[in-house]
């Protein structure tokens, strides 16, 4: 970090505004350039108009994805304030990205975040834009990663520990990235190719970060990684070290709710899962990461599973806790794909009870196996496909919703209407889910409130105090 005798006086502070897309791990990766920038001398702000500079931070996971990150780009540099490209699609579409989007200043690759302060300065001061040549992408250590700062430890933090440096958090959660990279071949996905093998962040350094973040007033962290049931396997413990990272979460204090996402189904060992059950702070929200139920399909995938071993991984997660909810995601339209696969996949969701499910159509990814396999599903074919198995995701969604009407549950406040407290139990993830309405409850944002359950408004809740 720099010196803080050397950062400018407010008044000469120069404002950036950091744009984001994709998902919680981009979240983190703008917040620790957020940070960086803050101990270089600018001040971080929401407004794009009121800024000096503007950051887009891009997403290349599928085709919308890109599409998206192209317009806000075109769209950001057609303001009157220089604009730096960060982000999955600056290091994956470096060069091409300098070359269609010429009015940007810079495009900037993983490996040159701590360098983000010069950059930005020297565009904001009309320099000459940097070269895309010259920021080549990461291809070592910690790319993917959090860069490394010297944030504030919080009360008890371990000793001569370093952790990101990282914007402070607007409200009662943040997202916490454990992990970066993936060593996974799965024939769809283009991550490993840009994001590098997987590395996992050292316990102590995650706690130094996670008492920090409580220190703040956060009291819900999500953990996000490209592959959170891979953690631990190239540190000393391996995977079994996950029950010491489920433990450390227990022992801050103004923790209330852990969330692990990304579970892979066939890395999940029966330690991890006992230690969540057991656990006052991880919740019991399992975020499992299927894609399809078909086994034909999967193994077309290079992954593994069937609808009968999926659920018996749910049942066993169910015997441990009966409170547990799940989340996933599934892919229509993959080459090979055929109806009786879709029926296999629309017969799983309907039996396995799943909470909150999204569906996408296939998107062929450059470089992947999957883009030059044979029989191709035409996209309106996928697309079909996709609003089938959405109204059997719909209707599970509503029936494990209207199940909840009558329980009382622990609610975190993130805001409040007039006389309405808005927020969330274990059973909602941030951005992703439904919310809770509790009318008459006056719990203070940040804080936990009792609320029982009173009905149901789609798949969000209506409460009342307890």
């Amino acid at each position: 970090m720099t010196d803080s005798t050397l950062t400018p006086p407010a008044s000469d502070r120069r404002r950036v505004a950091i744009v984001t897309l994709g998902c919680g791990r981009n979240e983190v990766d703008s917040d620790n350039v957020g940070g960086l920038l803050g101990s270089g001398g600018f001040d971080i702000v929401d407004d794009p108009d009121g800024a000096d500079c503007v950051i887009v931070n891009t997403c290349t996971f599928i085709g919308p994805a890109r599409e998206e990150s192209i317009e806000t780009v075109l769209d950001a540099v057609d303001g009157d304030r220089p604009v730096v490209v960060m982000g999955c699609m600056a290091e994956r579409y470096g060069d091409e990205l300098a070359e269609a989007v010429p009015e940007a200043a810079a495009v900037v690759g993983f490996g040159q975040y701590t360098q983000l302060a010069d950059i930005v300065g020297r565009a904001i001061d009309g320099s000459p834009a940097v070269a895309p040549a010259t920021i080549a992408p990461a291809s070592t250590g910690r790319r993917g990663l959090p860069v490394l700062g010297a944030g504030p430890a919080g009360p008890d933090a371990p000793p001569n520990v370093s952790f990101p440096v990282r914007t402070v958090p607007k409200g009662p959660w943040a997202y916490l990235k454990i992990a970066g990279g993936c060593d996974r071949v799965c024939t769809f996905c283009s991550i490993p190719s840009f994001r590098g093998r997987f590395v996992s962040r050292p316990l102590e350094e995650l706690e130094a970060e996670v008492r920090w973040l409580a220190s703040t007033g956060v009291r819900e962290l999500v953990c996000v990684s490209e592959n959170t049931t891979s953690w631990g396997k190239d540190l000393d413990s391996g995977r079994h070290g996950q029950v010491d990272l489920v433990e450390m979460f227990d022992r801050v204090e103004g923790l209330e709710m852990v969330r692990l996402m990304y579970l892979q189904p066939a890395e999940i060992i029966p330690e991890l899962l006992d230690a969540m059950a057991a656990s006052d702070t991880v919740v019991p929200y399992y975020d499992l990461s299927l894609q399809h139920a078909s086994e034909s399909v999967l193994d077309r995938m290079a992954r593994s599973g069937s609808p009968e071993r999926f659920l018996d991984l749910m049942e066993g997660i169910r015997r441990r806790d009966p409170d547990a909810v799940f989340r996933s995601s599934f892919i229509t339209g993959f080459p090979g794909e055929t109806e009786a696969d879709v029926e296999t996949l629309m017969d799983f969701v309907g039996d396995a009870g799943i909470d909150w499910s999204g569906v996408f159509t296939y998107s062929p990814e450059d470089g992947t196996p999957a883009a030059t396999m044979d029989d191709q599903v035409p996209t309106d074919e996928a697309r079909a496909r996709a609003d089938a198995v959405t109204e059997v995701i719909e209707a599970v969604a509503q029936e494990r919703t209207d199940a909840f009407v009558g329980r009382t549950l622990e609610m975190l406040v993130e805001s409040h209407e007039g006389d309405t407290a808005i927020g969330r139990s274990y059973r909602e993830a941030p951005e992703t889910d439904g919310e809770i309405r509790a009318e008459g409850v006056q719990t203070p944002v940040g804080r936990m409130a009792p609320v029982t359950i009173v009905a149901s408004d789609g798949v969000d809740l209506v409460a009342r105090p307890a």
